[in-house]
């Protein structure tokens, strides 16, 4: 009994292996050998490197990530499902329903938990706008001017930075 072998397969990986080796050992030959500093120095579009490539990324990156890596599987059972729907039926329709349920369910609880918040202002408490005016709030005597000696002197009494004492000392009739 002869065994027949599928020779194309074995074509193929030795056409893959030797082109590998072709990409490996050409440029070695015709490239050039010179070496040096500026030679080994990282470029990118006409941009000098500086610093190291070696940096600290928050955590907030790698959640990211991982928001991603979930939310494209979730795209990808959709996806087949959608292909599939005839065939699935109405049990599929229901395990699909259950499996987006699932989802929301877990992005609503990322929302509450402050995952996806980003900014500094988020993680602070918001304060209650004022709706009304407070008792015995006027503003005209908040900012009630009484002249320029009021410039000049500070309620903490300490003299200000622009009027230190001796602006107009020399002129009388300001």
């Amino acid at each position: 009994m002869l065994l027949s072998f599928d020779w194309s397969a074995i074509v193929f990986l030795l056409a893959g292996f030797g082109l590998c080796l072709f990409m490996l050992l050409v440029p070695r030959l015709l490239g050039g050998t010179s070496k040096g500093f500026q030679k080994e120095e990282n470029f990118e579009s006409g941009v000098v490197g500086a610093g190291t490539a070696r940096i600290r990324l928050s955590a907030k990156f790698y959640v990211v990530a991982i928001f991603f890596v979930i939310f494209d599987l979730e795209a990808l059972y959709l996806y087949t499902y959608a292909v599939s729907v005839k065939e699935a039926g109405w049990l599929g329709f229901a395990t699909i329903v259950v499996f987006v349920l699932e989802l929301l369910v877990g992005l609503y609880y990322l929302l509450k938990l402050g995952a996806l918040n980003w900014s500094p202002i988020d993680k602070k408490p918001k304060t209650p706008r004022l709706s009304t005016k407070p008792v015995g709030f006027n503003l005209a005597d908040i900012t009630k001017f009484n002249g320029i000696d009021e410039l000049e002197t500070d309620p903490t009494g300490k003299v200000p930075a622009q009027s230190s004492g001796k602006v107009f000392s020399e002129i009388k009739d300001l």
